[in-house]
C-alpha cells in the first residue's frame, strides 16, 4: 500500500486530536481509494452545526462527507462504504426517515453505499448527534 497524500482541507474543521481527514491510497493498476475520517456536524470553523437538530446536522456531515471527496477528486457517488455513529436509539427512526428523504439528492444515480449503523454512548462534544465515516473508490 502506497499512501500518495493525506490532507487536512481547510474546507472542514481542522481536527482535534491526532488524525488526517483524508488518506489517498493509489493503487495504478485498479483504482484511488480515499479513507475519510469519522464527519460530524462541524462547520469550517468548528462551531457545531443544528445543536439538537439531527437533520441539520445529518446535512453538515454529508456537507463535510462531500467536501472531502471533492478534495480528492469525487462526488459522493464514489463512495463505497459508510459507518454512522448515532449517540441515541431515540435517534434512530428519525435518521432513517431523514436519510430515506436525502440519499436520493446526495445520490441521484441510487446506488447507495455499504454502511454500518452504531449506537454510541456519546461523541467528541456532547452537541453531536452522529458521525459518518467513509471509503470513497475512484
Amino acid at each position: 500500500m502506497i499512501i500518495n497524500r493525506a490532507a487536512n482541507p481547510t474546507s472542514v474543521a481542522q481536527g482535534k486530536g491526532l488524525f488526517t481527514h483524508v488518506v489517498e491510497v493509489d493503487n495504478a493498476t485498479v483504482s484511488k481509494t480515499v479513507y475519510i475520517s469519522g464527519q460530524v456536524a462541524w462547520n469550517a470553523s468548528g462551531d457545531v452545526v443544528g445543536a439538537g437538530d439531527l437533520r441539520a446536522q445529518f446535512v453538515q456531515v454529508y456537507e463535510n462527507l462531500r467536501s472531502l471527496v471533492a478534495h480528492a477528486g469525487g462526488t459522493l457517488a464514489d463512495v463505497v462504504q459508510l459507518r454512522t455513529y448515532l449517540t441515541s436509539r431515540e435517534l434512530l427512526q428519525a435518521f432513517v426517515a431523514i436519510r430515506n428523504d436525502l440519499y436520493p439528492t446526495l445520490f441521484p444515480n441510487r446506488e447507495y453505499p455499504t454502511n454500518t449503523l452504531l449506537i454510541v454512548g456519546g461523541l467528541v462534544d456532547p452537541a453531536l448527534l452522529l458521525e459518518v465515516e467513509a471509503v470513497a473508490v475512484m
